[in-house]
C-alpha cells in the first residue's frame, strides 16, 4: 500500500472511500488507544492512554473491540510501483510475517513493477464516546512534563480504529507491463514455512503470500484538543489526510499531509 497520499492509487482511494488512513509499511504492533505525536512534520509512537494519563474509576480505559470482519477491499490494488520501491515494501512485509526475505529479489528479478492487494481484512476498534469519557474524567499523570507541552500544543493523536490482514496479494510485470510468473517452490523455499505462498489457479503471476499474523495495513485517528491541561475536546482526522510512511523524507510540497515514521517509532 505504499504511496504518498497525494498520489492517485487506488489503494488509497479504496481505503479512504472506507475512512481509512494508509500504512505505507503495515506493521503487527499500531493498536487502537495508541498515543502519537506530531513531531517534525511526522507522527511518532508516544505510548498507551494509560502510560499518559491516570484514569478517574467512574470512567475506566476504553476497551478494544477484536477482530471483526473489515470492510471488503478485495480486487483493489495499489498502482504499479517501481520493483525496487515495491520489493522494498514486500521484503517488510514478508519479514514482519514471519518470513525470511532471502531470495526475493532473485524471484522478482525480472519485473519492473509490483502491485499489492490485501484480502480477508479484521478491524479492532475503540468507541469515540468511551475515549471522550476516558479522557473528560482522567488527569494527565503529572510525572509526564514533556506530554503535557505536548497535549497543550494540540500535537497528541489518539488511534481509533486499525484495518489489518494476514495475506498480501502480489503481481508482478515487466517492462512491457505483460504479468510475470513466479517459481512458487523456490520462492517458498527462500521465506521459510513461516508464510505460505500459493498462486491463483489461472496464473502463477498472481502470489498470495500469507502468515500467521496479520499486518495493519489502514488506521483511523483522532487529534486530542488541551487547554492549560485540561481535555477539551477532539478533532476527528480525515480520511486521506495522514498517512503511515515508513522512509521518506517530508518534503517541502508536502505540507498538508501528516507522516508516520512506522519503522523508527513502531518496532
Amino acid at each position: 500500500m505504499g504511496i504518498l497520499s497525494n498520489c492517485k492509487d487506488p489503494s488509497l482511494t479504496v481505503l479512504k472511500t472506507k475512512g481509512y488512513n494508509v500504512v505505507q509499511l503495515p506493521r503487527v504492533d499500531l493498536l487502537p488507544t495508541q498515543l502519537l505525536v506530531s513531531k517534525g512534520g511526522r507522527l511518532q509512537r508516544l505510548g498507551e492512554l494509560t502510560s499518559v494519563f491516570v484514569p478517574d474509576q467512574n470512567a475506566p480505559p476504553p476497551p478494544i473491540n477484536p477482530d471483526r470482519p473489515g470492510p471488503n477491499i478485495s480486487g483493489t490494488q495499489s498502482a504499479d510501483l517501481d520493483a525496487g520501491i515495491g520489493l522494498n515494501i514486500l521484503g517488510g512485509v514478508i519479514s514482519a510475517l514471519g518470513g525470511s526475505t532471502l531470495g526475493i529479489n532473485f524471484a522478482y528479478a525480472r519485473a519492473s513493477t509490483i502491485q499489492f492487494e490485501f484480502s480477508s481484512t479484521l478491524e479492532n476498534s475503540t468507541e469515540l464516546a468511551r475515549i471522550d469519557m476516558f479522557l473528560a474524567g482522567a488527569r494527565v499523570n503529572p510525572y509526564a512534563r514533556a506530554v503535557a507541552q505536548m497535549l497543550d500544543e494540540d500535537k497528541v493523536y489518539v488511534v481509533t480504529s486499525t484495518l489489518k490482514s494476514n495475506k498480501i496479494n502480489v503481481q508482478a510485470k515487466d517492462s512491457k507491463k505483460q504479468s510475470i510468473g513466479i517459481d512458487l517452490p523456490v520462492i517458498q523455499n527462500a521465506i521459510g514455512a513461516n508464510v505460505k505462498v500459493a498462486a491463483n489457479q489461472a496464473s502463477t503471476a498472481f502470489v498470495t503470500f500469507e502468515g500467521a499474523v496479520p499486518l495493519v495495513f489502514g488506521f483511523q485517528a483522532v487529534q486530542l484538543v488541551f487547554d492549560g491541561g485540561r481535555y477539551r475536546t477532539m478533532k476527528l482526522v480525515k480520511a486521506g489526510d495522514v498517512s503511515a510512511e515508513a522512509t521518506a523524507a517530508k518534503r517541502p510540497d508536502d505540507d498538508k499531509y501528516v507522516y508516520v515514521d512506522l519503522n523508527a517509532s513502531l518496532r
